[in-house]
Protein backbone atom coordinates (compact mmCIF):
# COMPACT_ATOMS: atom_id res chain seq x y z
CA UNK A 1 0.00 0.00 0.00
CA UNK A 2 2.58 2.62 1.27
CA UNK A 3 4.48 1.78 -2.51
CA UNK A 4 0.67 2.66 -3.96
CA UNK A 5 0.95 5.65 -2.53
CA UNK A 6 4.20 6.65 -2.78
CA UNK A 7 4.27 6.13 -6.54
CA UNK A 8 1.00 8.47 -6.44
CA UNK A 9 2.81 11.18 -5.01
CA UNK A 10 6.32 10.84 -6.72
CA UNK A 11 6.10 9.26 -9.72
CA UNK A 12 9.28 7.05 -11.50
CA UNK A 13 10.43 8.33 -14.08
CA UNK A 14 13.00 7.10 -17.01
CA UNK A 15 16.25 8.40 -15.82
CA UNK A 16 16.61 9.35 -19.69
CA UNK A 17 13.76 11.40 -20.81
CA UNK A 18 11.84 11.34 -17.47
CA UNK A 19 8.55 9.64 -19.06
CA UNK A 20 6.30 8.17 -16.36
CA UNK A 21 6.70 4.35 -15.57
CA UNK A 22 10.27 3.27 -15.35
CA UNK A 23 13.52 4.23 -14.29
CA UNK A 24 14.68 3.32 -17.90
CA UNK A 25 12.11 3.29 -21.02
CA UNK A 26 12.87 0.77 -23.88
CA UNK A 27 13.46 3.34 -25.99
CA UNK A 28 16.75 5.09 -23.54
CA UNK A 29 17.62 1.79 -22.99
CA UNK A 30 18.24 0.91 -26.89
CA UNK A 31 20.20 4.42 -26.64
CA UNK A 32 22.94 2.96 -24.34
CA UNK A 33 26.27 2.98 -25.38
CA UNK A 34 27.38 -0.88 -25.91
CA UNK A 35 31.21 -1.88 -26.17
CA UNK A 36 32.25 -4.23 -29.03
CA UNK A 37 35.72 -4.56 -28.63
CA UNK A 38 36.78 -7.87 -27.53
CA UNK A 39 37.99 -8.54 -24.11
CA UNK A 40 41.25 -7.62 -22.51
CA UNK A 41 42.81 -9.51 -20.05
CA UNK A 42 40.24 -11.17 -19.53
CA UNK A 43 37.85 -8.17 -18.77
CA UNK A 44 34.76 -8.16 -20.09
CA UNK A 45 33.25 -4.22 -20.26
CA UNK A 46 29.79 -3.76 -21.44
CA UNK A 47 29.57 -0.10 -21.89
CA UNK A 48 31.26 3.21 -21.17
CA UNK A 49 31.50 5.12 -17.91
CA UNK A 50 31.99 8.07 -20.12
CA UNK A 51 28.66 7.40 -21.17
CA UNK A 52 26.40 10.36 -19.23
CA UNK A 53 22.93 8.37 -18.87
CA UNK A 54 25.60 4.86 -18.10
CA UNK A 55 27.15 7.27 -15.41
CA UNK A 56 23.53 8.26 -13.99
CA UNK A 57 22.23 4.87 -13.85
CA UNK A 58 25.72 3.25 -11.99
CA UNK A 59 25.75 6.02 -9.45
CA UNK A 60 21.74 5.32 -9.37
CA UNK A 61 22.04 2.00 -8.31
CA UNK A 62 24.29 1.63 -6.74
CA UNK A 63 24.76 4.83 -3.76
CA UNK A 64 20.66 5.45 -4.21
CA UNK A 65 19.88 1.88 -3.84
CA UNK A 66 17.53 1.76 -6.58
CA UNK A 67 17.39 -2.15 -7.37
CA UNK A 68 14.93 -1.96 -10.56
CA UNK A 69 18.05 -0.63 -12.57
CA UNK A 70 19.52 -4.20 -12.33
CA UNK A 71 17.73 -5.06 -14.84
CA UNK A 72 18.53 -2.95 -17.36
CA UNK A 73 22.42 -2.72 -16.34
CA UNK A 74 22.28 -6.84 -16.28
CA UNK A 75 20.81 -6.31 -19.91
CA UNK A 76 23.70 -5.22 -21.27
CA UNK A 77 25.77 -7.67 -19.60
CA UNK A 78 23.63 -10.26 -21.23
CA UNK A 79 24.66 -8.43 -24.52
CA UNK A 80 28.26 -8.47 -23.79
CA UNK A 81 28.65 -12.15 -22.89
CA UNK A 82 26.70 -12.94 -26.13
CA UNK A 83 29.03 -11.03 -27.81
CA UNK A 84 32.05 -13.20 -26.63
CA UNK A 85 30.39 -16.64 -26.61
CA UNK A 86 31.31 -18.23 -23.60
CA UNK A 87 30.32 -21.18 -22.91
CA UNK A 88 30.41 -23.59 -19.91
CA UNK A 89 30.51 -21.18 -17.52
CA UNK A 90 29.11 -20.51 -13.88
CA UNK A 91 28.49 -16.56 -12.50
CA UNK A 92 30.39 -15.65 -9.30
CA UNK A 93 29.13 -12.30 -8.03
CA UNK A 94 31.51 -10.33 -5.88
CA UNK A 95 30.64 -10.70 -2.43
CA UNK A 96 30.22 -7.69 -0.14
CA UNK A 97 31.00 -7.22 3.27
CA UNK A 98 28.11 -8.70 6.13
CA UNK A 99 28.77 -4.62 7.08
CA UNK A 100 28.59 -3.21 4.03
CA UNK A 101 25.69 -5.69 3.12
CA UNK A 102 23.69 -4.26 5.52
CA UNK A 103 23.96 -0.96 5.03
CA UNK A 104 22.70 -1.16 1.46
CA UNK A 105 20.28 -3.90 2.15
CA UNK A 106 21.13 -5.53 -0.75
CA UNK A 107 24.62 -7.04 -2.55
CA UNK A 108 24.63 -4.94 -6.46
CA UNK A 109 26.73 -7.41 -8.43
CA UNK A 110 24.42 -10.40 -7.12
CA UNK A 111 21.29 -9.02 -8.20
CA UNK A 112 23.52 -8.63 -11.80
CA UNK A 113 23.87 -11.85 -11.53
CA UNK A 114 20.94 -12.83 -11.62
CA UNK A 115 19.39 -10.92 -14.31
CA UNK A 116 21.98 -12.60 -16.25
CA UNK A 117 21.57 -15.67 -15.13
CA UNK A 118 17.80 -16.02 -15.77
CA UNK A 119 18.55 -14.60 -19.69
CA UNK A 120 21.50 -17.43 -20.63
CA UNK A 121 20.49 -19.79 -17.88
CA UNK A 122 23.66 -19.86 -16.15
CA UNK A 123 24.18 -21.05 -12.52
CA UNK A 124 25.03 -18.71 -9.96
CA UNK A 125 27.31 -19.71 -7.14
CA UNK A 126 26.73 -17.17 -4.09
CA UNK A 127 28.84 -19.02 -1.62
CA UNK A 128 31.99 -19.63 -2.76
CA UNK A 129 33.64 -16.58 -1.73
CA UNK A 130 33.74 -14.88 1.38
CA UNK A 131 34.73 -11.12 2.27
CA UNK A 132 36.02 -11.74 5.62
CA UNK A 133 38.09 -8.08 6.17
CA UNK A 134 35.81 -4.61 5.89
CA UNK A 135 37.85 -2.37 3.56
CA UNK A 136 37.06 1.32 3.03
CA UNK A 137 35.21 1.79 -0.52
CA UNK A 138 37.35 1.40 -4.01
CA UNK A 139 36.04 4.43 -4.83
CA UNK A 140 37.30 6.70 -2.35
CA UNK A 141 41.09 5.40 -3.34
CA UNK A 142 42.38 6.82 -6.44
CA UNK A 143 45.99 5.78 -5.95
CA UNK A 144 45.88 2.56 -8.12
CA UNK A 145 48.37 0.76 -5.66
CA UNK A 146 46.70 1.84 -2.55
CA UNK A 147 43.67 0.49 -4.53
CA UNK A 148 45.03 -2.90 -4.28
CA UNK A 149 46.62 -2.77 -0.83
CA UNK A 150 43.49 -2.23 0.07
CA UNK A 151 41.58 -5.21 -1.14
CA UNK A 152 44.54 -7.44 -0.94
CA UNK A 153 43.50 -10.97 1.20
CA UNK A 154 39.69 -9.62 1.41
CA UNK A 155 38.43 -12.62 0.10
CA UNK A 156 38.56 -16.32 1.04
CA UNK A 157 37.02 -19.33 -0.33
CA UNK A 158 34.39 -21.05 1.70
CA UNK A 159 35.76 -24.46 2.89
CA UNK A 160 32.01 -26.01 3.13
CA UNK A 161 32.14 -25.49 -0.66
CA UNK A 162 32.34 -28.93 -2.46
CA UNK A 163 31.63 -28.47 -6.29
CA UNK A 164 34.28 -29.35 -8.75
CA UNK A 165 34.53 -26.07 -10.92
CA UNK A 166 37.24 -27.93 -13.02
CA UNK A 167 36.68 -27.18 -17.02
CA UNK A 168 34.52 -24.81 -16.14
CA UNK A 169 35.10 -20.76 -17.31
CA UNK A 170 33.89 -18.43 -13.92
CA UNK A 171 32.56 -15.37 -14.94
CA UNK A 172 33.40 -12.41 -11.79
CA UNK A 173 30.53 -9.99 -12.11
CA UNK A 174 30.41 -6.52 -10.42
CA UNK A 175 29.34 -3.34 -11.30
CA UNK A 176 32.04 -0.79 -12.14
CA UNK A 177 35.83 -1.23 -12.17
CA UNK A 178 38.82 0.88 -12.02
CA UNK A 179 42.07 -0.79 -11.98
CA UNK A 180 40.36 -4.21 -11.73
CA UNK A 181 42.01 -4.50 -8.40
CA UNK A 182 38.92 -6.23 -6.65
CA UNK A 183 38.62 -8.45 -9.72
CA UNK A 184 41.62 -9.74 -9.38
CA UNK A 185 41.97 -10.53 -5.90
CA UNK A 186 39.24 -12.93 -6.18
CA UNK A 187 40.42 -14.16 -9.32
CA UNK A 188 43.68 -15.14 -7.54
CA UNK A 189 41.17 -16.65 -4.63
CA UNK A 190 39.93 -18.22 -7.32
CA UNK A 191 42.71 -19.97 -8.66
CA UNK A 192 43.15 -22.64 -6.65
CA UNK A 193 40.03 -24.59 -7.65
CA UNK A 194 41.85 -24.99 -10.90
CA UNK A 195 38.97 -23.30 -13.32
CA UNK A 196 39.20 -23.09 -17.22
CA UNK A 197 38.90 -19.83 -16.98
CA UNK A 198 38.28 -16.59 -15.05
CA UNK A 199 36.66 -14.01 -17.15
CA UNK A 200 35.36 -10.30 -15.33
CA UNK A 201 32.62 -8.72 -16.52
CA UNK A 202 31.45 -4.79 -15.81
CA UNK A 203 29.16 -2.59 -16.54
CA UNK A 204 31.66 -0.25 -17.05
CA UNK A 205 35.47 0.68 -16.16
CA UNK A 206 35.98 3.97 -14.76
Amino acid sequence: MWKTILDLLFPIQCLGCNQEGNFLCYSCFKKLSFNTKQAKNNLLIASYYKDPLIKLLIHQYKYNFIKDLAKPLGMLMVKKIKNQNIKNSILIPVPLHKKRLRWRGFNQAELLAQVISQKLNIPIINNLLVRTRYTPPQAKIKNANQRKENIKQAFQLNLNFKNNLENKNIILIDDICTTSSTLDECAEVLKVLEPKSIWGLVIAKE
